[in-house]
C-alpha cells in the first residue's frame, strides 16, 4: 500500500517494478496511517485469522536495498523483519514474535491535542495541495509538522511538496541532526534479532570509501 498524495502518477511506477501477484492500493490522504497510529514508512501490522493485530512496527523491510541519489546512495532495511515474519506464520501465536495486549498498547504512539490539530491541520494541507493551492497547502504542512515533529510521514510528504530533490537533502540534514544531538532515530526499534535499525540512515557519497581509507592510513 503506498501512502503518496501524488497518488498513482507516483506510485504506480513502483508497483510496475516489482511486478506484484496481489492486490496494491494508493493510499492519497495517509489514511491507513492515521488509522493505525503509524508515523513512518514503511510501515506494517500483522493481522492473524480473528483479525487481531498481534504486532505494529515502525521501519519494516522485506531485505536490503540501496536506494541511490546523486552522487551518494542510502542503505535501508535489513532481514530481521522478514526473519520474523516466516517465524510467525510457522508457528502463529507461539512465535515469540507475537505481542500481548499490553506490548501492543506501549507501541502505541499516545494521542493528545497536537497530536489531534496535527492530523487535522496534515489533512488541510493535503486538500489543498490536491486542489492546486500551493501556497495553503505549505502553509498547513509546515504547520503540522511543527505540532507533530517526529511524525515523519508528515515531515517526508510536506516536504516532497516542493520536490523530491528537497524532500531528499531534508531528509539527510534531519537524520544527521538526530544522530549528533538526539536519542532519537529515523525509524523506532523493532526489538528483533539481528535489528540494526541505526546504521541504515547514514548516508554514503562517492567520496565516502576513499575518505574512509584516507583516515585510516592517516592514523597509522
Amino acid at each position: 500500500m503506498a501512502q503518496d498524495s501524488g497518488g498513482p502518477e507516483a506510485a504506480d511506477k513502483w508497483f510496475d517494478r516489482a511486478s506484484p501477484t496481489y492486490r496494491c492500493v494508493v493510499d492519497p490522504t495517509h489514511e491507513i496511517s492515521s488509522l493505525f497510529g503509524w508515523v513512518n514508512v514503511p510501515s506494517a501490522a500483522w493481522i492473524d485469522e480473528d483479525g487481531r493485530i498481534v504486532r505494529s512496527n515502525e521501519g519494516v523491510y522485506p531485505g536490503e536495498a540501496t536506494v541511490r541519489f546523486g552522487l551518494g546512495k542510502v542503505r535501508l532495511g535489513g532481514n530481521a523483519f522478514a526473519r520474523a515474519t516466516r517465524d510467525w506464520i510457522e508457528r502463529g501465536a507461539d512465535s515469540e514474535h507475537v505481542w500481548s495486549s499490553e506490548e501492543l498498547s506501549e507501541r502505541l504512539k499516545p494521542v493528545d491535542g497536537d497530536t489531534l490539530l496535527a492530523e487535522a491541520t496534515f489533512k488541510l494541507a493535503l486538500h489543498f495541495e490536491a486542489v492546486g493551492d500551493s501556497e495553503r497547502a505549505w502553509l498547513h504542512f509546515t504547520a503540522a509538522q511543527h505540532l507533530a515533529p517526529d511524525n515523519w510521514n508528515y515531515l517526508r510528504q510536506g516536504w516532497t511538496h516542493k520536490g523530491t530533490l528537497y524532500a531528499n537533502l531534508k531528509v539527510l540534514k534531519r537524520t544527521k541532526y538526530l544522530r549528533k544531538n538526539s536519542s532519537k532515530s529515523f525509524y523506532d526499534p523493532m526489538g528483533l534479532p539481528g535489528e540494526n535499525h541505526s546504521r541504515f540512515t547514514e548516508p554514503e557519497w562517492l567520496w565516502t570509501s576513499a575518505a574512509r581509507r584516507l583516515k585510516q592510513l592517516l592514523h597509522r
